[in-house]
């Protein structure tokens, strides 16, 4: 028999691909929504409890209740996934940390695990996080944590799409991060990065550095100064996530830009989206268009 290629969403979700006649995900078979068989509804559980080290009881919950809601809920997921594993989650780590859902911290970072993340690298994911998150949501990684421990060298490395690498200088601006006082000289420079970056300078960005320049140095100090392991992609994709799933308009123009920029390709950054709508649903949508739906238009792959 001829070896079939696998298509990029068959690599990452064991050959689910609807198109190529293959509907079986998570050991559920999708084109049959109104069924569920024994050995689907043992296959779905016990998948949860490999990948992600625990059960989902709110999901299972819909085995015996309504196993068609749940398939078709898959079947939407699913469809989402087919960026490489270590991109997704970003987004959905500050969103279960802020919202203190301790299982689900947990389970995202056991994903990290799996996914082959060091230990340095799934510290970052966590500052990235913690952004937003804020001490909240720090409480709910210390609890999510106990007992979860990274190796600092993973047998199996994380996979990252090609051209995906760390790059700290793409970060720096050239501000002197010595003093919290932002100079004239270096509200240019700031100004010029953007512009240079990504052809724009965000609004927020213009504010702050006339109102309150002391917190827009302080946030670039953490912004350039904090993924020394993990690829520079990954902060404007889950940044991206975090924002769409969280409904903040606001954050979407800016990371769009930054994942064209920074060799995101345009399917992969729409996967972040359509991943982060399982929250932000068709709604959010409606923002990324408002937002950046001039930035798809315009972007070849």
């Amino acid at each position: 028999m001829a070896q079939i290629e696998l298509t990029e969403l068959q690599k990452v979700s064991g050959g689910f691909d609807p198109r190529s006649g293959n509907w079986v995900h998570r050991g559920l078979d999708l084109s049959k929504p109104t069924e569920l068989t024994p050995a689907e509804a043992e296959a779905f559980i016990g998948h949860y409890g490999t990948q992600f080290g625990t059960k989902m009881g709110g999901l299972d919950w819909w085995i015996d209740q309504n196993p068609e809601v749940l398939k078709r809920y898959r079947l939407y997921c699913s469809l989402t996934l087919r960026v490489e594993p270590a991109v997704m989650g970003g987004g959905t780590l500050a969103f279960y940390m802020l919202m203190g859902y301790v299982k689900g911290t947990r389970y995202v970072m056991h994903s990290f695990l799996n996914d082959g993340l060091s230990k340095a690298q799934a510290l970052e994911m966590i500052a990235i996080a913690f952004v937003h998150a804020g001490p909240r949501g720090m409480e709910t990684i210390a609890e999510a944590m106990q007992d979860l421990d990274f190796p600092e060298t993973p047998a199996t490395p994380a996979r990252f799409p090609a051209g995906w690498a760390p790059d700290l200088d793409a970060f720096r601006s050239g501000l002197d991060f010595s003093t919290v006082d932002l100079t004239p000289d270096e509200k240019s420079k700031l100004y010029d990065w953007y512009l240079r970056t990504i052809g724009e300078i965000p609004p927020y960005v213009r504010f702050m550095a006339q109102h309150r320049p002391s917190l827009i140095k302080t946030h670039r100090a953490r912004f350039e100064n904090m993924l020394y392991h993990l690829p520079k992609q990954c902060w404007p994709t889950a940044m991206l996530y975090y924002h769409v799933m969280s409904r903040v308009a606001e954050g979407i123009r800016e990371n769009v830009l930054l994942c064209k920029a920074w060799g995101v390709s345009k399917s992969d950054t729409l996967d972040v989206i359509g991943n982060a709508l399982v929250y932000g649903q068709m709604e959010g949508a409606t923002m990324v268009q408002n937002e950046a739906g001039d930035i798809f238009d315009g972007w070849a792959e």
